[in-house]
């Protein structure tokens, strides 16, 4: 799995940032041409905002039957843009980081993002999150929270 980075994503809306992300797996073909779509409409009625704390962020994903190859997409935004919070959206997140998950295997899917949730529970992590040059840093920081 060739890990896609993006830092100082500049954008003004959710939508552009998750659509500079899904084009990227499109163009590398990990993901169906429909990808794209299904990652806006989900987002629409199923939003994956997290109020996480000094840095909100969201984790975007869609079923696995539009992956072709898996793939997680790290977004580093130079500005936060808005998204509404999981599980509450009139709940507005002010964002500044996107993991876009897009898994083949369902249960690859449930054990990334466990970790990653594990991970942004951590405030050492999160402040870490921060400062991260690269996807290696930032796998080495993933790969050190204990599970």
């Amino acid at each position: 799995m060739k890990d896609i980075f993006m830092m100082n994503l500049t954008v003004g809306k959710k939508e552009q940032a998750l659509t500079a992300m899904c084009s990227m797996l499109i163009n590398t073909g990990y993901v169906t041409a429909d990808f794209m779509e299904e990652i806006l409409k989900r987002e629409q009625g199923f939003p994956t905002g997290l109020p996480v704390q000094p840095y909100g962020v969201a984790v975007p994903h869609v079923d696995s039957k539009h992956v072709i190859e898996s793939q997680v997409v790290f977004a580093a935004l130079k500005k936060p843009v808005v998204f509404q919070q999981m599980g509450n959206n009139q709940q507005n997140i002010d964002v500044s980081f996107i993991f876009m998950l897009a898994f083949r295997d369902p249960t690859e899917h449930l054990q990334h993002l466990q970790k990653l949730f594990l991970c942004l529970q951590d405030t050492a992590f999160m402040q870490k999150l921060n400062q991260i040059k690269n996807k290696s840093h930032l796998l080495q920081l993933i790969n050190n929270i204990e599970t």
